[in-house]
């Protein structure tokens, strides 16, 4: 996609999200390219809100620059409410899995299990007593990482994706799996490969 449908596919939208995340192996020397970027879109579309995971790397990158923008205007999705809390805006919305229903977390499931069915295990064995703490720690990355996409009553689906991908590896742990969940659930994804080379 380049820069003007993306453009055109905000400006259609009443109240646009845009998911920003990526990998957490982001260089010191990329991440000025997201973090300008971010704060361009905030900039240029001030009806847009923004979504990410609140990970280190990429996600922090783009919440930088969309809260030197406007900080009420990028909204954390987090495995648990605690989740690195001093590296985030007090003034952003967060929501966590811990906030929401067990009907809505079977969805999640549900929908993780249908774009990455080889997290099978992981995911369905997420709230059985049994369940061994690290796996459900992974779980509750990958339960948010799908909620991201999905929403909720509250948090709509996102307009559009962008992401920084692993470049040897772009379907990689939980952002292939994040870009997988997009396209089950028809958001478009756009990474780096199409808008490093936007011109705005």
């Amino acid at each position: 996609m380049n820069y003007d449908a993306f453009a055109d596919l905000l400006s259609d939208a009443s109240s646009p999200v845009v998911l920003l995340e990526g990998t957490r192996e982001l260089s010191t020397g990329q991440a000025p390219f997201l973090t300008s970027l971010a704060a361009h879109l905030a900039r240029t579309f001030p009806h847009a809100r923004f979504r990410t995971g609140n990970a280190k790397g990429c996600d922090e990158a783009f919440a930088t620059g969309v809260a030197s923008v406007d900080a009420t205007r990028i909204e954390f999705v987090l495995p648990y409410s605690t989740h690195r809390n001093k590296q985030r805006p007090t003034e952003s919305a967060t929501t966590a899995i811990d906030d929401i229903s067990s009907e809505r977390v079977q969805e999640l499931v549900d929908a993780t299990l249908k774009a990455s069915p080889h997290y099978q295990r992981v995911a369905v064995n997420y709230r059985e007593c049994k369940t061994h703490p690290r796996q459900r720690a992974t779980a509750q990355l990958l339960l948010r990482d799908t909620l991201k996409v999905t929403g909720t009553d509250t948090m709509p689906r996102p307009t559009a994706g962008i992401f920084y991908v692993h470049a040897a590896d772009p379907d990689r742990r939980g952002t292939g799996h994040t870009m997988r969940v997009c396209r089950a659930q028809g958001v478009p994804v756009i990474n780096q490969f199409q808008w490093l080379k936007w011109s705005f």
